[in-house]
């Protein structure tokens, strides 16, 4: 236990009587009370999940913009002051190095929120790329904690803890958009983003503020119940939000993995999109779909899909779906003909078990509106 890292709120998760569990190298939150109880607060009212294992890498200077242009495959360029976008950094063969969200925080300065369990890997990769441009690279992800406040009534919540013209500015955030606001007698970043499919908001504040911030949250007048990763999981592959190490890997494309759409490849080089444009010219090999089981059981990462005899891919995410009933999640195919209501079969533990392809996402995201 001694190896794994903690978040500033690790004691308090604690005495909330949370379930702990090894996660990307954190001991975590797993739940607080039931998985499916948990899931249903944050589709019909508000949760609050800690995720401050995640990373905050923040890259400044004159070069900002065109450098990060060329390191992600979204358009940086596009950005205005205070936007944000869903992107990756990709290898030079094409594979996802680590999906995250990138936020323009001023002309020269951006905060790249990145995948816990790659924050040294992104940092040395961004750091060595940076070399021939006008930018410093600081990692502080040890500096912030990261909280996630989602579900419909998340705006409600927010007053527990900003005054009235910081929760106006709040309550006029779109999709993507971060503005800076004052809280427990310090400043931190506001964005409308999230992980679950509802609305919400994640909240970037230093690690001094998180205990207070937290218990005015979760005992304020709109009180606020916290939420493990259990729930995190399921309410995010209901939306089919991708899992990096699950749905995407260093051997896997964006344009596999059905990011497609946050690829522009019109903007330009970058790296890693000469391999995209050949993959695209060849026909991409393989593509992630959603699926749900029509018998009983789970499936699970790894199973392996068969149409007839012949092995098709493997379940790259898979659990529950509360919100639908039943079971299914994501899986990796390279047989390209499959489309929606298709027909194929898991390996289940040893036995064949029917399952149907399915539109993405699952359950209807809120996140734009």
């Amino acid at each position: 236990m001694a190896d794994y890292s903690k978040t500033t709120l690790y004691e308090q998760h604690k005495l909330l009587g949370a379930k702990i569990v090894p996660f990307s190298g954190w001991l975590m939150p797993l739940s607080y009370r039931s998985v499916l109880e948990e899931h249903n607060i944050v589709r019909t009212s508000c949760g609050l999940f800690d995720v401050s294992h995640m990373g905050e890498i923040f890259v400044e200077g004159d070069d900002s913009e065109r450098f990060l242009n060329w390191l992600t495959i979204n358009d940086v360029k596009k950005l205005k002051e205070g936007r944000g976008q869903y992107t990756a950094i990709l290898n030079h063969e094409g594979g996802v190095i680590d999906d995250l969200l990138l936020y323009k925080l001023s002309d020269k300065k951006f905060l790249l929120c990145v995948n816990a369990s790659n924050i040294q890997k992104d940092y040395v990769w961004i750091s060595e790329k940076a070399h021939d441009f006008n930018v410093t690279v600081h990692d502080k992800s040890d500096e912030y904690a990261q909280f996630a406040l989602q579900g419909p009534k998340s705006l409600d919540c927010l007053k527990n803890i900003l005054p009235a013209d910081e929760l106006e500015k709040a309550a006029t955030l779109k999709y993507t958009q971060i503005c800076e606001v004052r809280l427990v007698n310090t400043t931190a970043y506001i964005a409308r983003t999230g992980y679950t499919g509802e609305k919400g908001y994640e909240i970037y504040l230093k690690n001094h503020a998180a205990i207070p911030t937290w218990n005015a949250l979760i005992n304020g007048d709109e009180p606020v119940l916290p939420i493990g990763l259990g729930a995190r999981d399921t309410l995010r592959l209901e939306a089919c939000y991708l899992l990096y190490g699950n749905d995407m890997d260093e051997t896997i494309s964006p344009l596999e993995a059905g990011i497609s759409w946050a690829v522009k490849i019109e903007k330009g080089p970058f790296i890693g999109r000469d391999r995209l444009v050949e993959m695209k010219e060849a026909g991409v090999p393989r593509k992630l779909i959603a699926f749900k089981l029509l018998d009983k059981g789970v499936a699970r990462q790894g199973m392996e899909l068969y149409l007839g005899d012949e092995k098709i891919g493997y379940v790259t995410s898979g659990s529950v779906l509360p919100t639908l009933g039943g079971s299914g999640g994501m899986a990796l195919v390279n047989h390209n003909s499959l489309k929606v209501d298709d027909k194929f079969e898991i390996d289940v533990r040893g036995k064949r078990k029917s399952a149907s392809v399915l539109a993405k996402p699952l359950y209807q995201a809120k996140t734009h509106s």
